[in-house]
């Protein structure tokens, strides 16, 4: 069962300023709803993925080239916070946008 996927204020207001095609912003809001709330407890629990050892929060970066925009390569980082994985909410904290 998916995770109830929490994305703060601030973090959508990022997202929807990302300067990437309708399409390639499309292709991310899927990444989030179909990767990152139903990712497993083998992927969020893995210390490589753990932002450091013992915190609330794992990092996850979805990588996609931009083909309906500027054809670039984007990479975007996601630290989300999972102390309330037990009662089945994520919390997107902070996103971050390379290209």
């Amino acid at each position: 069962m998916p995770f109830l996927l929490h994305i703060s204020d601030h973090e959508r207001a990022y997202l929807d300023g990302l300067p990437l095609s309708p399409e390639a912003k499309q292709s991310l809001n899927r990444f989030m709803l179909e990767f990152i709330a139903n990712i497993t407890d083998e992927f969020r629990l893995n210390p490589e993925n753990r932002v450091t050892p013992g915190s609330p929060y794992f990092r996850v970066q979805y990588l996609m080239r931009d083909k309906s925009g500027d054809g670039g390569l984007h990479s975007i980082d996601f630290i989300v916070r999972d102390d309330q994985a037990a009662f089945g909410v994520l919390l997107v904290v902070f996103i971050d946008h390379h290209c």
